[in-house]
């Protein structure tokens, strides 16, 4: 697969950062908009109108990805992924919208990973409702739950999309060995968790799906908001905001990243940049990512996002940053409460 990084160079710092979606596919902005916590639940208290307002703003300043899933909030982001399509003229023909399935849930909001054949197409089914859409463009299988075989999961979504219901095929949460070893059905991207604090899951994965020919797509990129620079020391979550349970948030590791947060500002104000683009910056300059999502439910946090694309950080600041990463979690990875949610 083309390197997207080097094709940018290519281009000039002032080009737009694009990369395609495989197979032959659309161009997609290297920049996408997650829709997790659009969908308000594990964020606390949302509003759907200033979801909406940050999902409109992204479609207009070019951020033609949307990325979503049926867990999200229930079926409720990807209902508003629906709303804000329909409210910018032309929305349907030029935004990529991604969303996923293999996450159940019962009336209590209790939730439970099913990638049981079964589930992933009652998923497919509820989210081209939801999405008021014939095909999804792209699919993922949003975690495998330890029960179905990853092969057998992917063998169902292959069939859904010799269907026509879904158009492409991804896998996300997925280990390298899971990847290799359904690289043969057709997977047009991989996504995992990948930011300056934790890249490690995207480092692991990236050689893989490169022979596979597949994106390497990366949520959490700010590191749910830690390397924006706007949460301090003193700052609380409400025990609806799954950041109250997530351990990056707590103890000597949220002092250890608060502590490489500072040296994230030191360069943002070197740059002239703002922390957060500083950080999307990385990542994308990392050559181990093709595409970074970042959800907010704030319009101008949008157009701040924007301002990654189209420039390159510089190998000094590259190695500066890069020189503290990874943190190591003082967690206990294997502990499921420990394990990030999306």
């Amino acid at each position: 697969m083309p390197d997207p990084v080097a094709r940018d160079e290519q281009r000039g710092s002032n080009a737009p950062d694009l990369v395609e979606l495989p197979p032959a596919g659309p161009l997609l902005s290297r920049i996408g908009f997650g829709a997790w916590q659009a969908g308000g639940h594990g964020w606390g208290a949302r509003d759907d109108e200033a979801a909406l307002a940050a999902m409109i703003a992204a479609i207009e300043v070019g951020l033609n990805l949307i990325d979503t899933a049926d867990v999200y909030g229930f079926g409720r982001s990807e209902e508003l992924v629906r709303r804000a399509i329909d409210a910018v003229p032309g929305a349907r023909d030029e935004v990529i919208v991604a969303t996923k399935g293999g996450v159940a849930w019962d009336d209590s909001g209790r939730t439970r990973k099913d990638s049981s054949p079964v589930r992933l197409r009652a998923a497919v089914e509820g989210s081209l409702t939801r999405l008021g859409t014939e095909s999804i463009d792209l699919f993922y299988l949003h975690w495998p739950d330890g029960i179905t075989p990853v092969a057998e999961s992917v063998a169902a979504l292959a069939a859904l999309r010799q269907e026509g219901k879904i158009r492409r095929i991804g896998l996300s949460n997925v280990t390298a060995d899971e990847l290799d070893s359904v690289a043969h059905l057709g997977i047009s991207a991989v996504q995992v968790k990948g930011n300056l604090l934790e890249p490690q899951e995207m480092f692991a994965i990236a050689g893989t799906a490169r022979r596979a020919g597949a994106l390497v797509v990366a949520y959490s990129s700010l590191a749910d908001g830690l390397l924006t620079g706007r949460i301090g020391p003193d700052r609380v979550f409400a025990s609806t905001d799954h950041r109250s349970r997530y351990p990056l948030f707590h103890g000597d590791a949220f002092v250890e990243a608060l502590k490489r947060v500072e040296t994230l500002k030191s360069v943002a104000s070197r740059k002239g940049r703002s922390p957060a683009q500083v950080a999307l910056r990385w990542v994308l300059d990392s050559r181990h990512c093709d595409v970074v999502l970042v959800g907010t439910a704030t319009a101008s946090h949008v157009y701040d996002n924007a301002g990654a694309l189209g420039w390159s950080l510089g190998e000094r600041a590259l190695r500066e940053l890069s020189s503290e990463v990874p943190l190591t979690r003082l967690t206990n990875e294997g502990d499921e409460s420990a394990q990030h949610p999306a």
